[in-house]
Parts: C-alpha cells; structure tokens; sequence
C-alpha cells in the first residue's frame, strides 16, 4: 500500500460542481416544452389525417391517380415525421438536463416536423391528383 492511501481514481472521486451547476432556465424549459408538445400533436394531427384521406380513398382513376404512390408519400412523410420529432425531444431533454438553451433544438423539431408532414400532404396531392 501506498503512503497516504490509495491513488485517487475517476471513480472515487466524490462529485464536485454540483454546487457550481446553473439553475433551470424557466422560460427555456417551458418554451421547450411546448414546442415538443405541439410537434407531437401535429404529428399525430397529421397520422389521423392521413389515415382518413386514404381510407377514404374510393374512386382514384388509374389515369390520374394513384393510390399506392399516395400510400407511399404519406407513410414514409409520417415516419420521416415520427423519427424527427423523437429524435428532437430527445435531444431537447438532454439540452435541459445540462441545462444548456434548448429551445433552438425544440423549436427546429417543429418546424422539420411540420415540413415532412406538409411535403406528405403535397405528396398525397400530386399522387392522387386532387
């Protein structure tokens, strides 16, 4: 054994900077929250949406329309959509546990949330010629 004890390790250490940490940012916690919110309703607006429109898909000539080409553009908008906004609250909710500004990260998941399920739509209109 060593004079003095042991060697300090990484792992024994007791934690320091707790102390030193900065506070919650209100304002960044709640603006964070909401836009994750709101990305996961339009998310899930838009799933039952296109749900509905191909549901109600009955008479698509074969001319103009196509309906697998719109089952296509909604499915991979939607999952394009899902993954974002996982992705996104994730990140949003590591932001915050470091307590480092969030909302940029959370608001930028809305908007690519809000712009795959927008590129479905338009997807879904060009397919079926609406």
């Amino acid at each position: 054994m060593q004079q003095g004890g042991p060697l300090p390790q990484p792992w024994n250490h007791p934690r320091t900077g707790d102390e030193q940490r900065p506070s919650l940012n209100g304002w960044d916690v709640a603006v964070s929250a909401a836009a994750i919110v709101v990305a996961v309703a339009v998310a899930s607006i838009s799933a039952v949406a296109a749900f509905f429109w191909l549901l109600f898909l009955d008479y698509c000539p074969p001319e103009s329309c196509s309906a697998e080409n719109a089952w296509i553009a909604v499915c991979v908008a939607l999952a394009v959509a899902a993954l974002v906004t996982v992705m996104g609250g994730a990140v949003t909710i590591a932001r915050i546990a470091r307590r480092t500004l969030a909302w940029p990260v959370a608001c930028g998941t809305l908007l690519l949330c809000a712009g795959a399920c927008a590129i479905g739509f338009a997807g879904y209109v060009s397919a079926t010629g609406i």
